[in-house]
């Protein structure tokens, strides 16, 4: 998919990831500002790890660049100081599109694990959103 696609379901139509990916989203509820825009709050309801979870984030949107980034504000992760998620989609110049996830955190102490299996969890939504995105463009 083009970068601008993958960054248009993701940042600008959050609330499609639920049809997209019943099973692990369920919703996005925007708090306030605009979806979609710098400073706005959202709030993601997801399953991870067979659990479900929420995070309260406020983002900030580079459209130039197909670039967010998430600031954990509450809800499930806020146990790490200062996580920062990005997401990063660069387009190829065959048409595709390489999505890098960023982590940016603090481990409150050495016993908390590294929030890795979030990561894993983010690139197989990645590759559905894809997987969508490529459907959508067929029956058109």
């Amino acid at each position: 998919s083009a970068a601008k696609e993958f960054h248009d379901v993701f940042n600008g139509k959050p609330h499609h990831l639920a049809t997209i990916s019943p099973d692990k989203v369920h919703g996005c509820k925007l708090h306030s500002g605009n979806l979609g825009s710098t400073g706005s709050t959202i709030e993601w309801h997801y399953t991870h790890e067979g659990v479900k979870k929420f995070t309260k984030q406020i983002i900030e949107v580079d459209d130039g660049k197909y670039k967010v980034v998430y600031k954990i504000i509450g809800g499930n992760y806020s146990e790490y100081p200062n996580f920062h998620i990005t997401y990063d989609a660069i387009p190829k110049p065959d048409g595709g599109t390489i999505v890098h996830w960023i982590f940016e955190y603090e481990k409150p102490d050495e016993k908390t694990p590294d929030p890795t299996s979030l990561l894993e969890y983010l690139c197989v939504l990645t590759k559905e959103i894809d997987a969508h995105i490529q459907e959508e463009a067929k029956a058109k």
